[in-house]
């Protein structure tokens, strides 16, 4: 990669302690190698003006790389259980162009890395799906850890399902526990770009045997972990008389510093004190939490015993998504739980915590060796200004890897025809997801009443 100088009327400081006035990165290999006052810099290779204020990328650290809004497939928010019921009647779009159109739209609100979350199939090529969303994430140029799920016990009701819960239709077939130590290995020899890395995990410890939680550990080796952790009340006792998923994790060997724990809503102090000793980082995801009633994180909680903490956009927007809106709804959610979280600490998770999470060494700061994950904003230069006032309208340019990635607020890789293919397939498949719907509705609402019974 060629050399790049960038010089910014504003440049944020490598601890974010202060804005640097007429100051220059000089970027080489893709990494920052010097940064500082333009009269002390010396500039090297390509000369980029910027007008606004240059600060790290945002990461998005829990995604389903959905590209098109589930509500358009009549498949609005809504009470948690009942929501993951719904999706069995949602079309099979294409993995690719959700990815692509997911992360081009996370580039242009100032997103650079994003955590994906995919699932691995129950048959046929179990991978080709993943394959298929990792290839158009890695498309748009975002950096991404793109992490393969396993599941193989019941999503939409408690084992065992008694009473009316066993009149809730199965959600289909897993994939065969022997299989995962041959699937996992073959996801992660994948061949990826420089900026893209794999990464495994449970889908929920409520949602795996033990068996599946000891086939991960056995497989995972140093790679990443993400999981759903404790996102709904009724998750600690899912599985009748089994330990909570957080002690199920823990037994396997899966808490520790690799694993990022995404919700974390329903988590006792003494839990947060394990996780805090085992290094394992917790996704804030306020918006998602907000729109499937989960109940509300305590991240002052977290913060205050040094919790790595990031955040998470979940896919749960209703159009294009907007950062500084997930940013504003953790700073006014932290406030009804606990200690209000201010905006240099929400825009730390957005940050460093983010990239914590993903694994990025050095991430989340403009500082020597640092990836140049890099956003300019059309904003006033100070932490406040960009977490009370910014919006998806004042990113102007991006740049991951010292490589721009959006300009004049669009990304560089044009989403439309991602897009419009989308919609044809949802216009194609909408005779068929309306019966799906239909057949489907009365159980989503059983399932709705009981698990709020339970709740």
């Amino acid at each position: 990669m060629s050399a790049v100088t960038i010089r910014a009327r504003h440049v944020l400081s490598a601890d974010a302690s202060e804005f640097l006035s007429d100051a220059a990165v000089v970027i080489r290999g893709g990494r920052v190698f010097s940064v500082g006052p333009w009269r002390d810099v010396e500039p090297a290779g390509t000369l980029v003006e910027v007008d606004g204020v240059l600060t790290p990328g945002f990461v998005d650290a829990h995604s389903h790389l959905r590209g098109l809004p589930l509500p358009e497939q009549g498949i609005p928010p809504r009470q948690f259980e009942s929501w993951i019921c719904s999706l069995g009647a949602a079309a099979a779009l294409d993995p690719a162009d959700e990815a692509l159109l997911a992360t081009t739209e996370l580039l242009q609100t100032g997103v650079t890395a994003v955590q994906g979350f995919v699932d691995a199939a129950a048959s046929g090529d179990v991978l080709a799906g993943a394959r298929r969303a990792l290839s158009g994430a890695s498309g748009s140029g975002i950096r991404a850890l793109v992490v393969l799920g396993f599941a193989d016990r019941a999503l939409r009701t408690p084992e065992p399902a008694t009473g009316e819960w066993a009149l809730v239709p199965p959600s289909g077939p897993h994939l065969p526990v022997e299989r995962i130590a041959e699937v996992a290995a073959d996801w992660l020899a994948t061949e990826t770009p420089e900026t893209v890395a794999l990464g495994i995990g449970p889908v929920g410890g409520q949602w795996s045997t033990d068996a599946l939680l000891e086939a991960i550990a056995a497989a995972a080796g140093d790679t990443r972990l993400h999981t759903h952790l404790h996102e709904s009340r009724l998750h600690r006792g899912w599985l009748e008389g089994q330990p909570s998923p957080l002690d199920r994790l823990d037994a396997a060997g899966l808490l520790d510093a690799r694993l990022s724990g995404a919700h974390a809503v329903h988590l006792t102090a003494p839990e947060l004190d394990r996780i805090a000793a085992a290094g394992s980082s917790l996704v804030h995801c306020p918006v998602s939490n907000d729109a499937l009633l989960v109940g509300t994180a305590h991240v002052s909680a977290w913060l205050e015993r040094g919790i790595p903490a990031a955040l998470g956009v979940d896919s749960q927007n209703t159009g294009a998504p907007d950062y500084f809106d997930v940013m504003r709804a953790a700073i006014a959610q932290s406030a009804t739980v606990g200690t209000a979280i201010s905006p240099a600490e929400v825009f730390a998770m957005a940050t460093v915590g983010g990239s914590r999470a993903l694994g990025i060494p050095g991430g989340g700061s403009i500082a020597p060796g640092a990836h140049a994950d890099l956003l300019e904003l059309d904003l006033e230069p100070s932490i406040e200004a960009i977490v009370e006032s910014g919006s998806a309208a004042a990113v102007s340019r991006v740049w991951v890897a010292g490589s721009p990635v959006v300009e004049g607020g669009r990304s560089l890789v044009d989403p439309e025809p991602a897009r419009a293919r989308l919609r044809a397939q949802l216009a194609a498949d909408r005779p068929d997801r309306e019966r799906r719907l239909a057949e489907l509705a009365p159980a989503v609402d059983l399932v709705e009443r009981l698990a709020g019974a339970r709740a």
